[in-house]
Formats: structure tokens, C-alpha cells, sequence
């Protein structure tokens, strides 16, 4: 197929016909619907789910149907999953006769002919809203390329282009779009305010639109004076779209921290979008911990102590304090001798006094403690941000070379001492801090024993607070639980974690490390979920 961009919305081009009608439309909300409509979709409760894209006709306002091809949607694994359900008539989508039609059919063939003719299969795009109906009908004509099937949409329906081709996995048709709003974000005039809102609106950022970010706070009158107070950034953000599109992207703060790509984008946005951003009661969050975290995050990846200063000023003041952990209360209060601390660089006198009243004091008391509260920024008499409850706790994966390991072990043979390994990396933040794991390589006995041990990371837990962590260790499949003792700066672990004998001859055995079943080559996964800390 050459050219396919011939075949869009065509029944027949030679002697290619269409294989299915793809039906464009909007789920109804049901909440809304009227009472018989909700019963008869309560009596269907029990039936089979449908496939990907298909729900009961009545529950749906058709805004389009158009013949398709599948030599073009076999190019979607949502166009192809809903397509092998066609052969299974049990599973089938029920044909929509009560499907009320805002668009007719854009067939070419005869009344005649279709009542003759076999009934094709339907296959559906459901969109948001028949707003998005323009951006649906482009994004089909983009998987059939027609040129410039996007290029005539306005900017916040190209928006929609591209979370429909993300939902649908159409990565070409969703480049073009991308292409086409990278561009609009790096003109002089930047993106439109109708695309701004729309990038705002979205419950979740597609991946490939984070690209977009940079160019678009570069462009925001907001974020243009890093030495601006809140209060101006705030004034200067036109409908709080900037800091909407912020919390759009970035507010699951939690999830930021565990993945690469958003927390390089949160860590290299200017001062003035970070203040938007954690000044936000949209933040969702497992705690205040976690906005604590971020902010001595942003104040330390600042390249001057000119920038790391200005940067405290302006974060330190957002920190809901009376709303942080005891644990990370605890880390906060205790003087700034360290370039982690944050808070107590300007409130520590407050810190001081609010430590104990928060060791006692209800929720209703500290409230209305705060109205009172002397020299406190604003933000501590508010209440909590939209919280996320955490789960299970964080983790924290590991992949460590064996051949690391071996030449660990022989190391601290050689040289009769201690040698350590540590991940390289920390888990996302549990009580406000990262936390690490850490192998030991130790003589004992004339051979090494290997112990593991998890702890906060160097520096973010003054020493001076003590703590306790619950945690589970897993390493090559051997997996410990963790009840730590009272702990003052310090890790917590088993200094034997594989109950081996000392490990002679030159500090490795390999007979014995095989004989335990643990490999000899190639990486062994060591991971940590810790699941409380106070």
C-alpha cells in the first residue's frame, strides 16, 4: 500500500474495501443519566466485559462512523484487541441501534447496497468529550497519512491528538502532533492560552508531552524573575494556568521520584515554577515529607551558593511544617550544619517551639496553635495537601555485578578491613528522606562474610535524631524482614545476610557461593522496601 492516505473514508478504492466501520464516540456519564438508563446498565452488571474501546450502545453518544481499514489499524494494539473480539460473538460489542448519532456515516455506498450487503464490524475510539471529536478524525487521518492532517487543527486540539495516539499506541501519529506543539512552544509567542489550558486539564501527563515543559515555563511572563516573592510569580501567572500545568505534570510528587525523566525536568525548572508548583494545595502527596524532600532536592542540584540561597528563601516558606512526620519534624528542627538543611536556616527558633507541641498536641489544637504562632510563614496554618496514601512503602532497586562483589571480597582480604558497596542510588523519599542499601565486605574468622544493611542517606538525617525503620531486604531471592533497634545516624541490617562460612582463599569461594545457589556471573538484584520510619 503505497499510498494509503487514499483509502481514508473510503468504502472501496479498487478493489481494497473497507474491513470495519470505526465509530467514533463519548461515553455517557452515567451519574447523569437518567434513572431507566441506569437500571438497565445495573442488569447488565454480570454480563462478560466487552473489549477495549466497547461498552453498551446506550451508555454512548456516537459523533462519527467512517469505513476502515485494518491494514491500518492493525498498526494500534487497541484497534487490533477490539478487532479479534469481532470473531468471538459472545464478546462481541452489541450492535447500536439506540447509539443516538450527532454525525452520520461518511460511507459512499447505496441505501441498497448496505441493506444487502453483510453488516461490517465496529470498532470504536471513545473520546473525552465531542470537543475532542476534530482532534479524533485527525488522528485517524494522521495513522492514514493524509499530509497535514494536523496542521489544521487549532493548538488544544492537537493536545488531544496526542493523548488520543498515546492511549491508542500510535506512535507515529502522535510524533506528528508532538512535532507540531514543540514547535508552537519554541515560536516567540509561545503556546496559545486555549493549549495551556488544555495541557492543565489533563488527570495525566502522557510521557512524551514532559518534552514540552521546559519551553513552555521558558515562555511564561511568571517564571521569568527568579528574585520575585510568591506573591509577585502568583500575580504574574495569568489564571493560574502555569501553576495548573505544573500540578498537571508534576504533582504526584511521589511518583516524580521515582522515575528519571520528570525528576529532571522538576529539578531544572526555574525558581519561580518551583515556588508555583509547591505552593499548591493540588500536590499529591503521601505527606508534607515528601514536599520537604523536594525542596532540599531543588536547593542542592543548584549550581552557585548564590542560587542555593535564593532557592531557600523563596522553598522554605511553602513547607507546611506543622504538617511534616515527627520523624522529619525531628530532622528539621536541629541547627543548619548541613548544606540538607532547609527550614531551620530561617525558622529555627519556630521549629524549636513546634517540635514538642506537636509531640502532644491533637490536630484541632495545633491549628489553632498556629493562628497564633509568632515569625511562622504563612503555610504552616494551612492544612494538609491532596494526600496519597503510600501503601506498602517505598523501594528501592538494585543491580550489583557479581564480579563487583568478588573484587569487594577480595579487597578486604587483601587489605584485612572493611570494605564497602553501596547502591548507587536511593529510594524515593519516606519521612522526608532517600534511603539506601549498603554491602559489607568484613574479615571474620581467616575468610569475608557479605552483610547487608539499609539506611537513610549520608547527611539528610542530622546526627542527634533517633529513629526506628520496619523494612523487607531481598537479595537473589533470599528475603529478611527488618524491625530495627534505635537508631542515631547509623544503617541496620545482617552483617551474615547469606549465613555462609568466612570465605577463604583470598577472600572468595566460588564452590561455596554456587553451592548456596547464588550466581557466579553476570548481576544479582538486591532490593528494599522499606515501610515505615519514625
Amino acid at each position: 500500500m503505497a499510498f494509503p492516505s487514499k483509502y481514508f473514508r473510503q468504502e472501496a478504492v479498487g478493489n481494497v474495501r473497507a474491513d470495519v466501520d470505526l465509530v467514533i464516540r463519548q461515553l455517557v456519564d452515567l451519574d447523569a443519566a437518567p434513572a431507566a438508563k441506569r437500571a438497565r446498565r445495573a442488569s447488565r452488571s454480570a454480563a462478560a466485559p466487552a473489549a477495549d474501546g466497547a461498552a453498551a450502545a446506550d451508555d454512548a453518544v456516537q459523533l462519527a462512523s467512517f469505513p476502515a481499514h485494518n491494514f491500518i489499524l492493525d498498526n494500534s494494539e487497541y484497534f487490533m484487541r477490539q478487532q479479534a473480539q469481532c470473531w468471538q460473538p459472545s464478546l462481541q460489542p452489541p450492535v447500536t441501534p439506540n447509539t443516538r448519532a450527532c454525525r452520520g456515516s461518511s460511507s459512499s455506498s447505496s441505501a441498497a447496497n448496505r441493506a444487502t450487503a453483510p453488516e461490517r464490524p465496529k470498532i470504536y475510539l471513545t473520546v473525552g468529550s465531542a470537543e475532542q471529536l476534530p482532534a479524533a478524525e485527525a488522528f485517524i487521518a494522521a495513522m492514514y497519512g493524509v499530509p497535514d492532517a494536523i496542521s489544521g487543527l487549532e493548538q488544544q486540539q492537537v493536545v488531544h491528538v496526542v493523548v488520543i495516539a498515546d492511549m491508542v499506541h500510535a506512535e507515529a501519529a502522535g510524533q506528528q502532533a508532538l512535532q507540531a506543539l514543540q514547535a508552537a512552544a519554541e515560536s516567540e509567542a509561545g503556546l496559545e492560552a486555549a493549549a495551556l489550558e488544555a495541557l492543565a486539564g489533563l488527570p495525566v501527563w502522557p510521557a512524551c508531552l514532559l518534552q514540552l515543559l521546559p519551553s513552555i515555563v521558558k515562555h511564561a511572563a511568571c517564571c521569568r524573575d527568579s528574585e520575585a516573592n510568591l506573591a509577585a510569580v502568583t500575580a504574574a501567572d495569568a489564571g493560574g494556568r502555569i501553576q495548573k500545568l505544573l500540578v498537571a505534570a508534576l504533582g504526584d510528587l511521589q511518583a516524580v521520584w521515582s522515575e528519571a525523566q520528570r525528576q529532571a525536568l522538576l529539578l531544572a525548572l526555574p525558581l519561580p515554577a518551583m515556588q508555583l508548583l509547591l505552593s499548591s494545595d493540588q500536590l499529591r502527596v503521601p505527606s508534607e515529607d515528601t514536599v520537604l524532600y523536594t525542596a532540599k532536592r531543588y536547593v542542592k542540584a543548584q549550581k552557585t551558593a548564590a542560587k542555593r540561597a535564593a532557592a531557600k528563601a523563596g522553598l522554605a516558606p511553602l513547607v507546611r511544617a506543622p504538617q511534616l512526620s515527627l520523624f522529619a519534624l525531628s530532622c528539621a528542627a536541629l541547627p543548619a550544619d548541613s548544606e540538607q538543611q532547609l527550614l531551620g536556616s530561617g525558622y529555627a527558633q519556630q521549629l524549636r517551639l513546634l517540635l514538642p507541641l506537636r509531640r502532644i498536641a491533637s490536630a484541632e489544637e495545633l491549628a489553632s496553635e498556629m493562628l497564633e504562632f509568632e515569625g511562622a510563614p504563612d503555610s504552616w496554618r494551612l492544612g494538609p495537601r491532596q494526600v496519597s496514601p503510600l501503601g506498602d512503602g517505598v523501594r528501592l532497586e538494585w543491580r550489583l555485578p557479581v564480579q563487583q562483589l568478588r573484587q569487594a571480597c577480595r579487597d578486604s582480604f587483601e587489605q584485612q578491613q572493611v570494605i564497602y558497596v553501596e547502591s548507587p542510588g536511593s529510594s524515593p523519599p519516606l519521612g522526608g528522606v532517600g534511603w539506601r542499601l549498603v554491602v559489607d565486605c568484613v574479615q571474620q574468622e581467616g575468610g569475608t562474610v557479605v552483610g547487608l544493611y539499609a539506611g537513610p542517606v549520608l547527611a539528610e538525617v542530622p546526627n542527634g535524631v533517633y529513629f526506628r525503620f520496619r523494612a523487607t531486604a531481598s537479595w537473589s531471592g533470599v528475603q529478611i524482614n527488618w524491625r530495627s533497634n534505635c537508631l542515631n545516624y547509623e544503617v541496620y541490617g545482617d552483617k551474615n545476610y547469606f549465613q555462609l562460612q568466612p570465605m577463604a582463599g583470598g577472600g572468595w569461594d566460588e564452590a561455596a557461593w554456587a553451592a548456596a545457589g547464588l550466581p557466579t556471573a553476570g548481576e544479582m538484584c538486591l532490593e528494599l522496601c522499606l515501610h515505615s520510619v519514625q
